[in-house]
């Protein structure tokens, strides 16, 4: 009578201590890294150095307007190993950037890089050419010395320089700063932004 009690004292004590074992797994923030390019974090799996999309929006100056501008960038960051390759479209106004304004940049830009990347932290720098186009004033004094004030439009190539700092709230999103600037012989900007981070990185639950 006594050993067949025993055993069922031994195996629910035994069960409970794999129970908890089981979730404290689950809980775990501890990184397994599987190879190939694959860890499990949070009892997910993940790609490491997998392609992510910023969203951002921000405040900064144009040194053709002489005044605080906003400004806002789309763009998508894919990684070749050790390089990466941004992709985007940034734009800089002295009014809201849904709003057509005769003082505007607009820049579509190609980037090399390389990113600092953890399971909490992604550090990312990128710099490349750009597309710029846009409008800005241009005093013109006419014969009788009246000074007046035309939209000059011009297209030209520039050059985009980006870091961006991302604390993921979970592995593949996140919310960061980025720095920017961007130079072109007619419009030049520069500023601060803050943005959204959606990564490829989740591959399936653990």
């Amino acid at each position: 009578m006594l050993l067949p009690l025993s055993f069922l004292i031994g195996y629910s004590a035994f069960g409970q201590e794999k129970e908890s074992k089981s979730n404290a797994k689950e809980t775990s923030d501890s990184t397994i890294v599987l190879g190939k390019g694959r860890i499990v974090y949070q009892n997910r799996i993940y790609h490491e150095n997998a392609s992510y999309m910023t969203m951002a929006y921000g405040a900064g100056y144009g040194f053709e307007s002489k005044g605080i501008e906003q400004n806002m960038t789309l763009s998508f960051q894919k990684f070749f190993k050790q390089v990466g390759v941004q992709i985007g479209y940034h734009s800089s106004s002295d009014s809201k950037i849904w709003w057509r304004s005769d003082q505007k940049l607009n820049d579509l830009f190609v980037g090399l890089g390389k990113r600092l990347e953890s399971t909490t932290y992604n550090f990312s720098a990128f710099a490349g050419p750009a597309y710029s186009y846009g409008s800005y004033l241009y005093p013109i004094t006419d014969t009788s010395g009246v000074v007046k004030v035309y939209p000059y439009r011009f297209k030209t190539v520039g050059v985009h320089a980006e870091f961006q700092a991302t604390y993921k709230i979970s592995y593949d999103i996140g919310v960061g700063l980025s720095v920017y600037g961007s130079v072109n012989r007619y419009y030049s900007a520069a500023g601060a932004q803050i943005h959204l981070y959606f990564s490829t990185a989740f591959v399936r639950n653990y």
